[in-house]
């Protein structure tokens, strides 16, 4: 079983590394949010990406860098997480605060 939970946390440090790479610059926190949707009658998928960061109070938004690799991974992570969890989620919210620290918050169809 860890070695599930080590995939998904490769996963996401894997999104936070291009997340930071994609800001020219320097920034006090930063957030993302990650869309897969997967509700579509034709059974087709879609995945997104919306990347903000703070700096000296004024939020920043831009594009995300390698979106290709940003694709593959959120279709993986989605993939891993339902497989080892059941857990279906639309979005989530990969953020980093001022102190450094990761956080998460996955969001589900009601």
């Amino acid at each position: 079983m860890s070695n599930i939970i080590e995939k998904q946390t490769d996963i996401l440090n894997n999104l936070l590394n291009i997340m930071v790479n994609s800001i020219d610059g320097e920034y006090d926190s930063c957030s993302c949010l990650f869309e897969y949707d997967h509700d579509y009658q034709d059974g087709s998928t879609s995945t997104g990406a919306e990347l903000s960061y703070i700096l000296n109070q004024e939020n920043k938004s831009i594009g995300i860098r390698q979106m290709g690799v940003v694709d593959s991974l959120i279709r993986e992570l989605h993939e891993l997480m339902k497989n080892h969890t059941g857990g279906d989620w639309k979005e989530f919210i990969l953020s980093l605060d001022e102190n450094g620290r990761a956080h998460t918050k996955f969001i589900y169809n009601e």
